[in-house]
């Protein structure tokens, strides 16, 4: 051992003690690395919310609420026989949560409440909204030689062929769908002369697009970010002189809700006009997200929209996010916290430019249980360890937990721990877990 005191000589006594603290300290740091490579391969994350400061940044649990109004509990007050949600986000495989409910001083007893805990994708909770229907611009036509164009929302039918023919839309645009494809639309005025383009025809001119709404062309900032809604054949070409006709608008259009595009080194979700910078690697997969969806932009197409704060694992997939049930090859859409159906496969069609996010309504369902009971040398804290075995592997990265009080309680604080056993099967876990995070880095 390299030693830079062995040509210094010590009395006896010193000679002692400074080896046995010299063997001191390397058992010491001998425990230390032990400790902290314990702590790498079963991974121990405490999360925590205090009712007192429900909008401080120092919560690590998500948005807790009632499930009967959504909202956050008044005065921290959950009514008896009312559900308490909210939502945890560790980043890895456990087996074991403690779930622990410290409630006010003189609160109702709640022991024996059962508390349930299940896994997916926060937005993939969302309650089932109302079905989809196709976006503004879309081209229909029917096999018994109906034309369509989707409207302000509105489906609205081409009175005759002419009219498509002298307008200039390409009839190979129109996508055909049935009958009861049709109806996910509410039904609008005919188009039944040539003279004026309806709203949200879509145009190329001089390889620049535009959309037509309220008189006005609106420009899509670049070829990429139509690309990312419509499909190349769906525009009427126009000379250069169609922009005489009318007004262009100094307002740009961007990419559809949920694109992932990258700037410079870091990667965004694009959603309603706002940007929200992805947190890291690590929450980029934990997200569901493919690498191969990302698109490479420029500072200006990026500088359109408006910076927000860190899509971090706690963060809901924003509205435009589609999600693909693979047992029941179902599609979703997220639209303002609902998750809307899309039931039909062309209207998936319309809107799928990039792979949605694998899910699963049936594993969602799945839940563990465990009872609360109150916590030993505490007169006002109530927990219960849930075994997560069943639930780790499962597809997401968000556990749902909920617990419906008998009685009416007042809630201090919440307290989730996620925990990992030392056995062979966690390390395997734990060690395929680091060698996928240094591959993506």
């Amino acid at each position: 051992m390299f030693d830079l005191t062995k040509n210094v000589t010590l009395e006896p006594t010193l000679q002692k003690r400074y080896t046995v603290l010299r063997a001191l300290l390397h058992f010491v740091f001998l425990i230390a690395m032990f400790f902290i490579l314990y702590r790498i391969l079963f991974p121990i994350v405490p999360l925590n919310f205090s009712m007192n400061t429900p909008n401080s940044n120092k919560n690590t649990l998500v948005s807790p609420r009632l499930n009967q109004t959504g909202g956050f509990p008044v005065e921290k007050s959950i009514s008896s026989n009312e559900t308490l949600i909210f939502n945890a986000n560790p980043i890895g495989q456990f087996s074991k949560a403690n779930i622990a409910f410290t409630l006010e001083k003189n609160s109702n007893d709640i022991e024996n409440t059962s508390v349930k805990i299940s896994k997916s994708y926060q937005a993939f909770f969302f309650p089932i909204g109302k079905p989809a229907d196709f976006k503004d611009g879309t081209l229909l036509t029917t096999p018994t030689g109906e034309y369509y164009i989707v409207s302000d929302g509105l489906l609205r039918k081409f009175s005759s062929t002419n009219i498509i023919l002298d307008l200039g839309y390409p009839k190979s645009a129109f996508v055909e769908v049935s009958q009861d494809d049709l109806k996910l639309n509410k039904t609008g005025d005919e188009i039944a002369n040539a003279e004026n383009y309806p709203n949200d025809t879509l145009f190329v001119i001089d390889d620049n697009f535009y959309r037509l709404k309220n008189q006005q062309l609106f420009p899509f900032v670049s070829a990429r970010a139509f690309l990312t809604q419509f499909d190349m054949t769906s525009t009427v070409v126009k000379e250069k002189d169609f922009l005489s006709r009318y007004p262009v608008s100094e307002t740009y259009l961007g990419f559809a809700d949920g694109t992932l595009v990258s700037s410079a080194e870091s990667v965004f979700i694009l959603s309603e006009e706002k940007s929200y910078p992805i947190e890291n690697d690590v929450t980029f997969l934990a997200m569901g997200f493919d690498w191969n969806d990302v698109i490479a932009v420029t500072s200006n197409e990026i500088g359109m929209y408006k910076k927000q704060k860190q899509f971090t694992r706690n963060s809901s997939h924003p509205n435009g996010t589609i999600f693909f049930d693979q047992e029941t090859n179902n599609h979703f859409i997220i639209k303002d916290e609902k998750k809307r159906p899309m039931n039909s496969s062309v209207l998936v069609k319309t809107y799928a430019k990039q792979k949605p996010i694998i899910a699963s309504a049936a594993q969602a369902a799945k839940e563990s249980t465990c009872t609360l009971k109150k916590k030993m040398l505490s007169s006002n804290t109530y927990q219960c360890d849930v075994p997560l075995e069943d639930l780790a592997l499962l597809i997401g990265n968000d556990y749902q937990i909920s617990a419906t009080f008998s009685k009416n309680a007042k809630v201090n604080t919440i307290d989730t721990t996620f925990s990992t056993p030392m056995t062979f099967h966690s390390l395997r876990n734990s060690l395929s877990t680091i060698k996928n995070k240094l591959k993506n880095r």
